[in-house]
């Protein structure tokens, strides 16, 4: 997992050149008008999820994963926090969805970070578990992108 901001993503490049088209679309793009929906980054290997949803507490929200593919994420408008906790200390829950590449955990998180929009990127790779979508005080609405970049 990495926790970043937009400013200081280069320094990450060198892991996947997925992260650096990641990271170009949001900058390149005013996400926070487009409506929610899926849009084509770089064909079916990078595509972006434009989310508008509500938070909900911790106790509601599901812990995933991700096998093929890292999960990049940017909060552009709300106040959302994500956990994090490494699957090998998690319990699977339920079967693996292949068509949507995720899996759905049991147990504890050990680390909550709060996502300021607009700046905070968090990266999660196929041995990271998250729990995105966590209000902080109550539910609220919020916006959201989720770049997926298959491996």
């Amino acid at each position: 997992m990495i926790r970043t901001t937009l400013a200081e993503i280069e320094r990450y490049y060198p892991l996947s050149d997925g992260i650096k088209t990641a990271a170009d679309f949001i900058r390149n793009n005013d996400l926070a008008s487009f409506p929610a929906g899926r849009y084509a980054v770089d064909g079916d290997r990078i595509f972006a999820l434009v989310q508008e949803l509500e938070t909900k507490p911790a106790d509601e929200a599901l812990i995933e994963n991700h096998m093929r593919s890292i999960d990049m994420q940017m909060t552009l408008r709300g106040n959302e926090s994500v956990a994090y906790r490494p699957v090998a200390k998690l319990t699977k829950k339920g079967e693996y969805d292949a068509a949507a590449d995720v899996q759905n955990y049991s147990g504890e998180t050990e680390l909550i970070m709060r996502n300021d929009p607009g700046a905070s990127v968090s990266i999660f790779f196929p041995e990271d578990g998250h729990q995105p979508y966590i209000a902080e005080k109550s539910p609220e609405p919020i916006k959201k992108v989720v770049i997926r970049i298959m491996l």
